[in-house]
């Protein structure tokens, strides 16, 4: 029997999204009713081209400049899902190309409250289909101005790699109190007070087991500067997190308000090891850790450091959370029902006729530059660029300049990477535009 055709389109193949695509694959080679093949506009890195020769999956990566290959694939396939996020490539191809008919389907990776990774109109309206990765995103405004048919568009799955893996993970006898973090090492991701926040945790003995990258070193730096770098270990990027969970007491995890995390892996992973979290009440982990039950969400950075605390001083309780998370990460987390849920979305999807896909835009794809997809990602959150390229007169322009070097305070614009400015320069450095709001906002004068 002939099996359904789904293609996955994604950025790139690598990294957290890279880890639930491959794990979902894996699953689904026994499981899935239907025929899974993936390609990359940019690449796929070599754990993917290995996984797909192990899982057995068709995979293309660098499709970027080679368009019209990819929408022959399309026009191939029964069912198109686009890994979306707001990627310079991605976005370049979805603003500029017509897809032939096809069914589409996007599986948002962002949460959509913070800008440059948000929701807009358009990319809402595009899909037969829109996925979120957590019911949070459902609070979004632009989510909550969607007419109440696209609202009947929407769709929930949980993005998670699985967590199986730790299931079996148990508690090793160490040294002192250890309270670890796992994840992105950077304060596009971290509180910004991270530092001063452990800091005031007092329980003897303690221990701040940091594993991930990519700035370990420059904040293993700033805590030497604040001369308590002894109450710190900073691993770097780890191979196995199986390592390191049977040795955390607790899981300290202290994110920005203005974090880009949906369903986060590092979290998910955590509670079914049996690590009791500990959370700031921001929308994500609010609705993943419940409060009192699977783990612990502070009020604010104070209560934060009086919930580690008493979870040091009340071991009865950190068992009781840590046999509740265990359960509750097993049950909600699980590659089979990731697997079963796309199955139900692609059934649902195979019911529908495939239509043509075209950005709604006034302009010809011959005529459209970097800069302007730029701007289509953003939406009604570019306005200070579209006010800088709109300026009428030298005052305006410098007056719109100042805002936009204004947004390189913010740890996430001076990233270069989650859809900045500075990410679509790396990708599109011939656009002048582009180059100088990026010298703006890093103030690279």
């Amino acid at each position: 029997m002939i099996k359904i055709k789904i293609l996955h389109i994604t950025p790139h193949l690598g990294g957290g999204v890279g880890r639930v695509v491959l794990n979902y694959l894996a699953t689904a080679k026994t499981k899935s009713a239907f025929d899974h093949q993936v390609a990359c506009l940019d690449y796929a890195n070599d754990q993917a081209l290995a996984a797909a020769g192990s899982i057995g999956f068709k995979l293309t990566d660098k499709l970027s400049d080679k368009p019209e290959q990819l929408t022959n694939m399309i026009a191939a396939a029964d069912v198109v899902l686009v890994h979306w996020w707001n990627h310079p490539l991605l976005y370049d191809f979805l603003v500029r190309v017509v897809l032939p008919p096809c069914r589409l389907v996007l599986w948002s990776h962002t949460s959509g409250f913070n800008a440059p990774y948000v929701f807009t109109e358009k990319i809402l309206n595009y899909p037969d289909l829109f996925v979120l990765t957590t019911p949070v995103s459902l609070a979004t405004k632009e989510i909550k101005n969607l007419s109440d048919d696209r609202r009947r568009t929407l769709r929930v799955i949980w993005s998670t790699g699985g967590v199986e893996h730790v299931k079996a993970v148990q508690s090793q006898k160490h040294d002192g109190f250890n309270i670890g973090y796992i994840g992105t090492v950077d304060y596009a991701k971290l509180h910004p007070n991270f530092l001063k926040i452990c800091d005031k945790i007092n329980i003897p003995d303690v221990k701040f087991i940091v594993c991930g990258g990519a700035n370990e070193l420059e904040i293993k730096k700033e805590a030497e500067a604040l001369g308590i770098a002894g109450k710190f270990i900073f691993t770097g990027l780890i191979s196995d997190i199986k390592e390191y969970l049977p040795i955390f007491d607790v899981f300290g995890y202290p994110l920005a308000p203005y974090h880009y995390g949906t369903c986060d892996q590092a979290l998910a992973e955590s509670m079914a090891a049996g690590v009791v979290p500990v959370v700031l009440p921001n929308s994500m982990e609010k609705y993943m850790v419940k409060d009192s039950l699977t783990g612990l969400v502070a009020a604010n950075e104070d209560d934060y450091v009086r919930a580690v605390e008493e979870l040091y001083k009340n071991k009865v309780l950190r068992e009781v959370l840590s046999n509740n998370a265990k359960q509750y990460a097993a049950d909600t987390f699980s590659l089979d029902k990731l697997v079963e849920d796309w199955e139900a979305v692609f059934q649902e999807l195979m019911k529908m006729s495939q239509t043509e896909k075209r950005w709604k835009i006034f302009k010809n794809s011959h005529d459209l530059t970097a800069k302007d997809v730029f701007l289509e990602a953003l939406g009604d959150y570019g306005q200070v660029f579209v006010d800088f390229c709109e300026a009428k007169s030298a005052e305006a322009k410098s007056l719109a300049a100042a805002k936009i070097a204004k947004l390189g305070e913010s740890p996430v614009w001076q990233s270069s990477t989650k859809g900045t400015v500075n990410q679509y320069c790396l990708f599109f450095s011939d656009d002048e535009h582009l180059n100088f709001w990026s010298k703006l906002i890093k103030n690279d004068n």
